[in-house]
C-alpha cells in the first residue's frame, strides 16, 4: 500500500510513546564487568533472556529482561527506576525491543561502532544486478534519541531510521564501488547505485531523501511500530515521520 503525507516538509525521525512508570531492574558493579561484551555471549550461551547495560563514564551496569533475577548470583541488587528519569537506559531498553521485533521479522542486527546504533538487514530485502554478479541488500540503520520539549517540560524519545545497503558478491563477500567497479565494470556500478536510488536514468536523483523515506523507511517503520521492551514495558511509534515547521529566521524546529 503507498504512503501518502500532507505536503511539507519532513524528518526520518518517529516520536515513540512510552508508559511514565516505574520498573524495575537489577543494578551491579561496573568494575566487576569492564568486557560488556564477553559477559553478553556468556549471557547468550548460558540460554537466558538477560539484558545488560552501562551508561558511558558509569560505575553501574543494569542487568534486566525475563530472567534478569538470576544476575543475584552475580552480586547484582534490584532496583526501582523511573522510565523518564534514566533516559539513556529507556532509550536502549527501546532499541532493544525494536531489534527483538525486527529478528521476529527475518532481520539480522549489526552492531554499529558508533554507541547506541545497529543495522538491520533481511535477505528477502535485496536485488541483483543483471549480471548476477552484485546483490544489494536494502537495510536500516537505526537508533533511538530523547529531546527535551521546553514548553511542556517533558522528555519525548524518538527513532530515527535511514536506509542503509550491504553489497556482496555471488560467494557472500563484501564488495565496495571500488572492487565492483574494478571486477565487473561501471556499467554494474551505475546498475548497482540505480538500485541505491542514488541515480536514474537521466541523472542524479535529487528526490532520493523522500523516495526512500516513502518507499522504504515508513513501511520498515510501520512493521515494527509496537514493541515489548525487554525492560518489561510497552513502546509505540507514530506510523509517519515528525514534520518540520518553518520558524523564526529561517529555523527549522520540530
Amino acid at each position: 500500500m503507498a504512503v501518502r503525507l500532507d505536503p511539507g516538509f519532513y524528518v526520518n525521525m518517529f516520536q515513540i510513546s512510552i508508559p511514565n512508570k516505574d520498573i524495575q531492574v537489577m543494578i551491579g558493579d561496573r568494575s566487576k564487568y569492564p568486557n560488556l561484551k564477553e559477559f553478553r555471549q556468556e549471557i547468550e550461551k548460558s540460554g537466558k533472556e538477560i539484558f545488560v547495560y552501562a551508561l558511558e563514564g558509569s560505575d553501574k551496569v543494569y542487568g534486566y529482561g525475563k530472567d534478569m533475577n538470576g544476575l543475584s548470583e552475580r552480586g547484582f541488587n534490584l532496583t526501582t527506576i523511573n522510565l523518564y528519569e534514566e533516559p539513556r537506559l529507556t532509550g536502549r531498553m527501546i532499541l532493544e525491543g525494536i531489534i527483538t521485533k525486527a529478528k521476529e521479522l527475518g532481520y539480522s542486527p549489526i552492531f554499529s561502532k558508533v554507541r547506541g546504533r545497529c543495522e538491520l538487514f533481511s535477505r528477502n530485502e535485496s536485488r541483483v544486478t543483471s549480471n548476477n554478479q552484485v546483490r544489494v541488500y536494502i537495510g536500516y540503520d537505526i537508533r533511538v534519541i530523547f529531546v527535551r520539549d521546553p514548553l511542556a517540560n517533558q522528555l519525548n524519545f524518538g527513532l530515527i531510521a535511514d536506509v542503509s545497503y550491504s553489497l556482496k558478491d555471488v560467494n557472500d563477500q563484501p564488495l565496495n564501488y571500488h572492487t565492483i567497479t574494478s571486477s565487473f565494470g561501471s556499467g554494474t556500478l551505475k546498475e548497482v547505485r540505480q538500485i541505491q536510488r542514488d541515480l536514474i536514468p537521466t541523472g542524479v536523483n535529487t528526490e532520493v531523501s523522500r523516495e526512500r523515506l516513502l518507499d522504504n523507511i515508513i513501511p520498515f517503520v510501520q512493521k515494527v511500530r509496537k514493541i515489548e521492551s525487554p525492560g518489561g514495558f510497552e513502546a509505540e511509534m507514530t506510523s509517519n515521520p515528525s514534520r518540520t515547521i518553518l520558524g523564526g529566521q529561517n529555523e527549522f524546529i520540530w
